[in-house]
């Protein structure tokens, strides 16, 4: 992960949120026979992830209300201010350009070529011919296998003439609680994968986010080194030096922040204040960095976002300066 690619990817987003129509168009149509529904059919249950489980313990699902406040929480938050970070938080909607492909036990298997020598992708994947690619320079792709609930996600993806082939990604059990990886720069910088946190259509929807959601902080912002728990243990940062003084405490990857119970989000439409009331429960990590504090949003099979200009509007509002660092899990 470098500079240069997570700048386009802020820069080209912007861009699509005016030009991009919903990626679902152009992707598979979803079968998902396993999932949950609420009473009317229409949306999952509250507290799973497209009808797979987050299991009990699993670090996107923990309330962080009464969590301790870290040491460092101060230091790390004016040294990301210091970092030219202290704008106001962003999502790009009401479309995106991210989409959940839906797979199942008749999606074809097929093995994934790495492109680079340094990082060895994980193999095999469940790919259907028409699944969606991320149109914009990262190229991220994101399938979740509904029956045995295995969630893959890769960068830097493409398929062409049958063959996979994608830069780094990974493979997550959603039976198991999630584990701190050995190493980074698997879908993202930090290792975390940026799908399970992302905000979904019918969470919007229902007014109601029930896990952490996904922080893309501003470039040069953060440490050039330094990464704290689920973020991993190694080469897990994209080697930006620190704009700010040389004597600040830069924010590490994959930091736990939360939106202080102060905040005032009464005047916020329905779905700006389910972010708002996210950030407050269950937090932000910062799992990759950019041009904006981005709150990452996705497709899925439930549609595009609805998010309106009042919703931008109200987002913007936040800022890194409302938040607390909470102590690690």
């Amino acid at each position: 992960m470098n500079a240069s690619r997570s700048i386009r990817h802020a820069i080209f987003a912007g861009i699509a949120m005016a030009t991009l129509a919903a990626c679902g168009s152009s992707a598979t149509s979803p079968v998902n026979t396993t999932q949950a529904l609420v009473p009317d059919g229409t949306q999952p249950l509250s507290g799973k992830f497209l009808g797979c489980p987050y299991q009990p313990g699993d670090v996107w699902q923990q309330s962080i209300l009464n969590a301790q406040i870290d040491p460092n929480s101060a230091a790390n938050i004016q040294a990301t201010i210091d970092g030219g970070g202290g704008g106001g938080f962003s999502a790009n909607a009401p479309t995106t350009d991210e989409l959940i492909n839906m797979a199942n036990i008749r999606t074809p298997v097929v093995p994934v070529l790495g492109k680079v020598k340094w990082h060895t992708p994980y193999s095999p994947w469940p790919w259907a011919s028409n699944f969606f690619i991320e149109p914009l320079s990262d190229g991220h792709a994101m399938v979740l296998q509904t029956q045995g609930c295995f969630y893959y996600e890769g960068y830097n993806v493409s398929y062409s003439n049958g063959t996979l082939s994608m830069y780094n990604g990974g493979m997550w059990n959603l039976n198991t609680a999630y584990v701190r990886p050995a190493t980074g720069a698997i879908s993202t910088a930090s290792g975390i994968p940026l799908g399970l946190l992302a905000v979904r259509p019918e969470e919007l929807n229902a007014g109601y986010i029930s896990h952490a959601v996904g922080w893309d902080g501003v470039a040069y912002s953060w440490s050039k080194t330094a990464c704290a728990s689920p973020a991993a243990q190694t080469d897990c940062t994209d080697s930006l030096t620190f704009k700010g003084p040389s004597g600040d405490n830069p924010m590490p990857y994959g930091a736990h922040i939360r939106l202080k119970a102060a905040f005032d989000d009464s005047a916020f439409p329905k779905e700006a204040k389910a972010v708002a009331e996210a950030l407050k429960k269950f937090g932000a990590y910062g799992y990759d960095t950019g041009c904006c504090n981005t709150i990452f949003f996705t497709n899925d099979s439930y549609g595009s976002p609805t998010w309106t200009s009042q919703d931008a509007s109200s987002l913007r509002s936040i800022t890194i300066s409302n938040f607390d660092r909470v102590v690690a899990p």
